[in-house]
């Protein structure tokens, strides 16, 4: 209809009328473009906000997965170092020939570390991190990301396979069966009694300590506990940080 009025105010040269007609179709077309802006940009903020929401729930499970390896690092390091000292010095530092052939075999329990960052590489590969309009906050989850994967945490040793090879298949399943448990992801090392003559575990012990290369090998996955350990409370203390900041947006957009 206002096409045909522009038409027409131009066949009849009234120009005046054109001018307003025109007026109208331009200020139109504009309140359109911008509704459609609008209506993109609320999308947009819906998408982030959800995106945010679920890199928030990746970051918290990280984090609750650190410290749980943290502290199983922790107890794999000071098993280790039981053996080292008794291998290194002879001295049993008040253990006894039992507890120094548990701790060889603690010493070889692992903990990998994985980051959750399906969310992250979904946004990523759908080249839609712009969708995170805060640049700070991007650079930080690009290092975060990044550099995840490191074969620290997810390294095994070749002492865990030479130890186990070394200590009878009876003695093991009797560790498993009363010296630890886990729910399929956490670990727990309990305390449990003898089942052998301390003198038969001061053979294996003896066997144990007296192997040079073997005692090389736990000196390297020890010297590599201690990296992962670094390394660790560095990765939980910035996705501490970044859920902090997550939070804030997430609530900030929320309210």
């Amino acid at each position: 209809m206002i096409i045909r009025r522009i038409v027409e105010s131009l066949r009849t040269r009234n120009f005046s009328i054109f001018a307003v007609e025109l007026i109208v179709v331009i200020v139109g077309v504009f309140i359109g473009l911008q509704v459609s802006n609008w209506n993109d940009a609320r999308i947009d903020l819906s998408r982030a906000h959800s995106y945010l929401e679920r890199i928030r729930d990746d970051l918290e499970s990280d984090i609750i997965n650190y410290q749980d390896r943290l502290g199983l690092w922790e107890e794999v390091s000071a098993y280790g170092g039981q053996g080292l000292t008794y291998a290194n010095t002879g001295n049993m530092e008040g253990l006894t020939e039992w507890d120094l052939l548990l701790a060889y075999f603690q010493a070889s329990q692992l903990a990998e570390f994985h980051t959750t960052r399906s969310t992250y590489d979904e946004l990523k590969s759908g080249g839609e991190l712009g969708l995170i309009r805060d640049l700070e906050l991007r650079n930080l989850l690009a290092r975060y990301y990044t550099n995840a994967d490191n074969p620290v945490l997810s390294e095994r040793p070749a002492y865990r396979e030479h130890v186990r090879g070394l200590i009878p298949l009876n003695i093991q399943n009797y560790i498993w069966e009363n010296c630890y448990s886990t729910d399929g992801d956490s670990q727990r090392f309990l305390e449990c009694e003898a089942p052998i003559p301390m003198k038969e575990a001061a053979r294996l012990v003896e066997v144990i300590s007296k192997n040079a290369q073997l005692v090389s090998e736990l000196r390297y996955w020890m010297s590599t506990m201690r990296v992962a350990l670094i390394m660790g409370n560095g990765r939980t203390k910035l996705a501490e940080q970044l859920n902090n900041i997550v939070n804030e947006m997430v609530d900030g957009q929320s309210s």
